[in-house]
């Protein structure tokens, strides 16, 4: 089955140990780290409608030489934000960084806030909102069978209620887009799900998830 992202949103990074940010509307945290030869800074942030995100900098003294943004804390570098970087570099320096907070505890993993989640029978239904830029956001669903241990993992691309159809053959995805809707419709009922004027579907931030 093909998704064109990683399935690694479901569980946000957040790097943990920092300092508060002195903005009223944002929890932060911060780690510094080391990295040839030049001293680097993954900020976490949060803000208080529950977004979360992930800037690395580099300093010069107090000047920022460079700023990249991970719009949604999965992991990857979305846009340079200032200074003189491509992305592959940012995210080699990122990826170290992730790596080195590991190693010294002071990473880990989070359920993405904005997520809705239910079981029916065996079945473990999930439903995530990964907001950036308008071409970089969409929702996942996935499908986990508890007896079989299979999941099964889709994408909307475009959050319209219609998953990617690049994904399954014809008849399978008669079946997942059937199962989406029901999801989508709980989730609307429950008032966990937003369906815009635009008709697009987002997961609105579970409060509870962001305190973890």
């Amino acid at each position: 089955m093909y998704i064109s992202k990683p399935f690694l949103i479901l569980i946000s990074i957040f790097l943990v140990l920092g300092c508060a940010s002195t903005e009223p509307r944002i929890e932060s945290s911060k780690f510094e780290f080391q990295f040839e030869d030049e001293t680097y800074e993954i900020i976490g942030l949060i803000s208080s409608d529950g977004e979360s995100l992930n800037d690395l900098v580099l300093r010069d003294d107090r000047e920022i030489v460079f700023w990249a943004r991970d719009d949604n804390q999965d992991g990857v570098m979305d846009r340079v934000m200032r200074g003189e970087i491509s992305l592959e570099r940012a995210n080699e320096i990122y990826r170290a960084g992730i790596r080195l907070a590991d190693e010294q505890g002071k990473y880990q993993q989070k359920p993405h806030p904005r997520t809705f989640e239910f079981v029916e029978d065996q079945y473990i239904y999930t439903l995530v909102t990964v907001l950036g830029d308008s071409e970089n956001s969409y929702n996942l669903f996935s499908v986990y069978n508890v007896e079989t241990k299979v999941e099964v993992k889709m994408r909307d691309s475009n959050q319209n209620g219609q998953l990617d159809e690049d994904q399954f053959e014809h008849e399978e995805y008669t079946q997942w887009q059937r199962l989406y809707e029901l999801a989508l419709e709980k989730g609307l009922d429950e008032g966990r799900i937003q369906q815009t004027e635009e008709g697009t579907y987002i997961i609105l931030v579970d409060r509870r998830l962001t305190l973890q």
